[in-house]
């Protein structure tokens, strides 16, 4: 982040002399929130979201990502609202940031407390990071057919066991099961229940959903392993 300052800041002096134009401005103060995220800067991270809220008037485009960055945010204090955080990673989904959105709502799953809401939100992450855009705007089926909230087996508040999280981090890394039990001192077939228990539970198609729904957990696991929330925002 060090050896990048210099040319952010060349960025944001060239886009003063040009006015702030929204259109460039936008993206540059999104990839500023999410590098003051990565470096923990809760401060550096409120002056973009504010930047970003002041732009939102300007075109659809910049208030869905205003609105995706105050929640981004909002959640990292440990704040979430599922409807508010499905709303936003489905609106960054539907501008071309599906990436993004997927990552805002796995975000969101791994920080609440409440169940239900959790399994809301990986099932969004998960709709979001296998399907493209489309005429159906990538919807969730109605309340009647929503997946039912993960069944209790020593799982953790983010929805898998310790040995779960130990088993999903080693399949990502390619191991084969034989490996993965050779280091975790249990036996292949035991690994392979783990991996079919997470594909059951993350109501995951097949392995390749699995393995993209784990990535974003596994990597938002460890963004979060000192678990605590953000500061609140400090009075201006």
């Amino acid at each position: 982040m060090a050896r990048l300052a210099p040319y952010l800041r060349e960025g944001a002096a060239l886009l003063d002399r040009l006015g702030s134009p929204t259109l460039w401005s936008v993206p540059l103060h999104w990839s500023g929130l999410h590098a003051a995220i990565l470096t923990g800067e809760p401060t550096a991270a409120d002056d973009h979201v504010a930047a970003l809220l002041a732009a939102a008037e300007h075109s659809r485009y910049a208030g869905v990502v205003a609105a995706a960055a105050e929640s981004w945010v909002e959640v990292l204090r440990g704040v979430v609202d599922p409807v508010r955080v499905e709303a936003a990673a489905r609106g960054l989904h539907d501008t071309g940031l599906c990436w993004d959105g997927a990552r805002l709502a796995g975000q969101a799953a791994i920080r609440t407390a409440d169940r239900r809401a959790m399994t809301t939100l990986l099932e969004c992450a998960r709709v979001l990071q296998g399907r493209s855009g489309g005429a159906t705007g990538g919807q969730r089926p109605s309340d009647g057919a929503t997946a039912t909230p993960v069944a209790a087996a020593g799982p953790t508040q983010q929805g898998l066991s310790d040995r779960e999280y130990e088993v999903a981090e080693l399949v990502l890394a390619g191991l084969t099961y034989r490996e993965i039990g050779d280091r975790l001192f249990i036996s292949a077939k035991t690994v392979e229940h783990h991996v079919a228990r997470m594909r059951n539970r993350l109501h995951c198609a097949n392995r390749a959903e699995l393995l993209a729904l784990l990535r974003t957990m596994v990597a938002d696991r460890a963004s979060d392993a000192a678990g605590q929330p953000w500061p609140q925002r400090s009075a201006r």
